[in-house]
């Protein structure tokens, strides 16, 4: 579907109570409506909200290029995990049997298996990747909890499309696992950004007073963390 020179999806949600406008680099612009919505109605909402449409697309687009540049290239010779303080050189062993299996040994992440198929590869890379954030980023937000005084009821690590982290009213913290590439001052940022929210759920400025008490640069990290998936490889990026 499309209005004018936008072209769009239409997707019902049951779950909907409101119309959204979402873009992710494979899909383009998406429009989610409410079960039984009017969809003339489309139409206007996408001439109201025409320039963020297109600032939106525009670094859809920048982005969808990103991916496909890593897709198309060689497998990488190492992994930098700036944001957890690692990296690997990858060495390729092939094997017989099926798959490719990644193990780390020091500084050192050996793929073996079928490593002639690089979609088999990098799935190995994402699972190493998301084993050393299920070890470290839980361990990082601990030494932030000591710091601030306050504490998460638990901590998840997911491979989340759109955000970098949450917490839920009840303390939960969920970090996004691309985090690890990432700068360390980012990073640092979104665990104290959620750690806040065990204060305050909201983002008033009561809330952003408790995060620049931890960490007083944080509106130059907010800005950044804008278009901070640069930094995330296209093999890894969860919007892949």
């Amino acid at each position: 579907m499309g209005e004018g020179s936008i072209d769009y999806t239409l997707r019902i949600s049951p779950r909907a109570r409101r119309v959204r406008l979402l873009v992710n680099p494979r899909e383009g612009l998406v429009v989610v409506v409410p079960r039984g919505f009017d969809q003339r109605e489309v139409p206007a909402i996408l001439r109201r909200h025409a320039s963020w449409v297109e600032r939106a697309l525009a670094g859809s687009a920048e982005r969808r290029e990103h991916l496909a540049a890593h897709e198309d290239g060689p497998l990488p010779t190492s992994v930098k995990l700036p944001g957890i303080g690692l990296r690997w050189d990858v060495v390729l062993r092939p094997g017989a049997g099926t798959g490719v299996r990644g193990r780390v040994a020091g500084e050192t992440l050996v793929l073996s298996g079928e490593t002639g198929d690089h979609a088999a590869c990098y799935e190995a890379l994402r699972r190493a990747v998301a084993r050393a954030a299920r070890e470290r980023l839980p361990l990082m937000l601990g030494g932030v909890e000591v710091e601030t005084g306050w504490s998460a009821t638990s901590v998840g690590i997911r491979r989340q499309r759109t955000r970098w982290g949450s917490c839920t009213s009840k303390g939960a913290v969920s970090l996004n696992e691309s985090l690890v590439f990432l700068p360390p001052d980012l990073v640092r940022y979104v665990l104290v950004h959620e750690l806040a929210h065990t204060k305050r759920m909201d983002h008033s400025p009561a809330f952003w007073k408790f995060v620049e008490a931890h960490d007083a640069g944080w509106r130059a990290s907010r800005k950044a963390l804008r278009e901070a998936w640069r930094h995330v490889p296209g093999w890894a990026d969860p919007a892949a």
